[in-house]
């Protein structure tokens, strides 16, 4: 694995521009994979729902057999 090093004592105006760096590039991710994440994200919710209703369901009953 490569270390990338990133001064963190900046001038404000360095610091500012990285601020606009990052959002743009957000932006510049979302335009391209904003439909592909939010599917993914839904796909996701849904596989825990489903993991948490099978593990709710799958447990042992709280009332007694008899």
């Amino acid at each position: 694995m490569k270390t990338l090093r990133v001064t963190t004592h900046w001038t404000t105006e360095q610091a500012e521009d990285m601020y606009m760096l990052l959002d743009d590039l957000k932006s510049a991710i979302w335009q391209s994979y904003g439909e592909e994440i939010v599917t993914m994200h839904r796909d996701m919710a849904f596989e825990q729902k489903k993991e948490k209703e099978k593990g709710e369901n799958g447990g042992l009953k709280d009332d007694p057999l008899f």
